[in-house]
């Protein structure tokens, strides 16, 4: 007998707590917190990869392949924002709440950090290069051509190309759910869309003498976007009559990848962008076993959907977006003084590096709470003029 799983006329549920109105399910909260705490192990614990301890460099190769954190964001971006689109698809204001929702949601920060760096250019002597023309536009992760660099130390914001390919992901697949009514045929171009770009990364990558940057394969949505779009399916079986066979198999799928996946990482030593396995057939795997995630966290009472419902998840998932902004910054300006510091007092070396991330992620914490609590709330209040169902 299958597991009792969620009613997925709709795959979300009403969330008060939300001032903008929008639905979720509190699992896949804690699913986003996740993977935010996977993208904070893999920033702010970076350290010297050949230290001389089995122990220690094992850790560090796993923090090196903990990039994968942004890959779980794409598929829970792609299962909700599809889930969205199909349940408001006849919608009269279909296209207008759906961009005013995000715009309201994703472009304060994103633009107000911009403005901030922007009135620090001066006094800070920033060197802009032109690349601020690619962020202003969402399309900084499409310039990896440009060999000018960005020159806004100690800020970061290399991490923003990943919300660039999101923006980039947007403008295309609500049109496409619009124009294609039929849930089988969206899930053959989701499907075909995984396939052509698992083929454009083997291409990249049998080119890599006339393409070098490794991150070809990686960064560029038209080398990504299948992460985005195995979520995007994985919210289309859920209107499908294939709902029950996809819960039932997911375990099964996501123990697959995840044993191909730890057996790369066993025999490459890693995981990491530049190994040709690694950006071809193990992003795919990554993308499938992340999708195979989302919908364990479907099955109502399962071990996988209490996990993720741990209210410490939750929270961060609450605040990730801030987080995800900001903490890469706030660790270009104190880390390696904090870890300076540690050792200077003798400390080891192994606690230095864990306490200047812990100190930089409580920091992080706190500003990112006081900027929804004071700014990105004011523009999610703005969300109740653009209801989905008019």
């Amino acid at each position: 007998m299958p597991p009792q799983t969620v009613s997925i006329q709709s795959p979300l549920q009403p969330d008060t707590d939300n001032p903008g109105g929008e639905r979720h399910i509190e699992a896949l909260d804690g699913f986003r917190g996740f993977a935010l705490l996977v993208v904070l192990f893999h920033h702010l614990f970076w350290s010297n990869t050949q230290s001389g301890n089995p122990i220690f460099d094992f850790i560090s190769q796993i923090r090196a392949a903990s990039f994968v954190g942004v890959n779980l964001f794409f598929a829970l971006s792609g299962f909700l924002i599809t889930g969205i689109l199909l349940d408001t698809r006849t919608d009269g204001n279909y296209f207008k709440a759906f961009y005013a929702r995000r715009a309201l949601r994703i472009f304060p920060l994103y633009y107000g950090f911009l403005i901030f760096l922007f009135l620090l250019t001066r006094p800070l002597h920033f060197q802009w290069n032109g690349w601020q023309y690619y962020y202003l536009t969402y399309s900084a992760n499409l310039a990896l051509w440009r060999d000018v660099p960005l020159v806004v130390q100690p800020f970061n914001i290399d991490h923003f190309w990943s919300l660039n390919v999101e923006e980039q992901f947007y403008l295309v697949w609500p049109f496409l759910i619009y124009r294609i009514k039929s849930i089988s045929r969206l899930l053959h171009v989701a499907l075909a869309g995984c396939l052509v770009v698992l083929l454009i990364r083997v291409a990249l990558v049998l080119l890599r003498s006339r393409f070098p940057n490794p991150y070809l394969a990686y960064s560029p949505t038209f080398s990504c976007a299948d992460n985005l779009l195995y979520g995007c399916a994985v919210a289309l079986l859920m209107q499908s009559p294939w709902k029950q066979i996809t819960l039932r198999w997911a375990p099964r799928v996501f123990a697959v990848c995840a044993v191909l996946l730890l057996t790369i990482f066993l025999v490459l030593h890693g995981f990491e962008v530049p190994n040709p396995i690694v950006s071809t057939v193990g992003f795919s795997l990554f993308g499938i076993l992340s999708a195979s995630l989302i919908a364990m966290i479907l099955s109502a009472g399962s071990l996988t959907a209490r996990f993720f419902s741990s209210s410490i998840l939750r929270f961060f998932g609450r605040y990730s977006y801030g987080l995800y902004v900001y903490h890469y910054s706030i660790a270009g300006w104190i880390s390696q003084p904090l870890r300076i510091w540690f050792i200077s007092h003798n400390v080891h070396k192994a606690l230095a590096l864990t306490g200047s991330a812990l100190i930089i992620g409580v920091i992080s914490t706190i500003i990112a709470v006081l900027s929804y609590q004071l700014f990105e709330n004011r523009f999610l209040k703005l969300k109740r003029y653009f209801p989905y169902h008019s």
